[in-house]
């Protein structure tokens, strides 16, 4: 519990961010499911045992995301309703990794030129430099489910580089809006 509230805590502080280039959507749907029969969605409620990093300490981010997907399935047309009558549940896990990169950068030459602008042999200084950087990456699961056939029936993932403003409204609506753009499927 405390390795999740420690990965919880520190998404907290740099959620998913949309500006970045590196920002990464996966989707993926169960192709038999007819998601035209589908008109409500409830949370899903996990039992005392589960210990997803959504029951950590950090209850203004799972706010913020919880606001965030809940109104971007509403606009589908989908009314929330209460767990047991649902046609969905929603829920979401969310992780968050540092990695490595490695960058080189340099420049310099080899040849030179000979008398009277001809080729010839020659020496020519430069430089280069090769250095490692590190950063954290976050990922955001939404898992929607069939409540009746207890059947996943549609995965969304969003990942990207953290900072320091990931974790704002803004940003949360942002890459909630893009990973449930593709919900439901067409």
């Amino acid at each position: 519990m405390v390795r999740y509230s420690l990965v919880f805590a520190a998404l907290a502080t740099a959620l998913i961010s949309v500006s970045c280039s590196s920002t990464r959507v996966q989707t993926d749907y169960d192709h038999g499911a007819d998601f035209k029969q589908y008109s409500t969605f409830a949370w899903y409620s996990p039992s005392n045992n589960d210990s997803r990093p959504t029951n950590g300490a950090n209850q203004i981010v799972d706010g913020r995301i919880r606001t965030a997907i809940a109104e971007n399935i509403l606009a589908k047309g989908l009314t929330q309703t209460a767990p047991d009558t649902a046609d969905l549940l929603v829920t979401y896990y969310v992780s968050m990794s540092s990695r490595l990169r490695m960058y080189s950068t340099g420049w310099g030459y080899g040849w030179g030129y000979g008398p009277y602008w001809s080729f010839g042999y020659g020496y020519w200084p430069g430089w280069s430099y090769t250095g490692v950087y590190s950063y954290n990456e976050g990922t955001i699961i939404i898992d929607i489910v069939d409540r009746s056939k207890q059947q996943l029936v549609w995965r969304g993932m969003i990942t990207s580089v953290l900072n320091r403003k990931s974790s704002s409204d803004e940003k949360i609506d942002q890459s909630m809006l893009r990973v449930l753009s593709e919900f439901p499927p067409a």
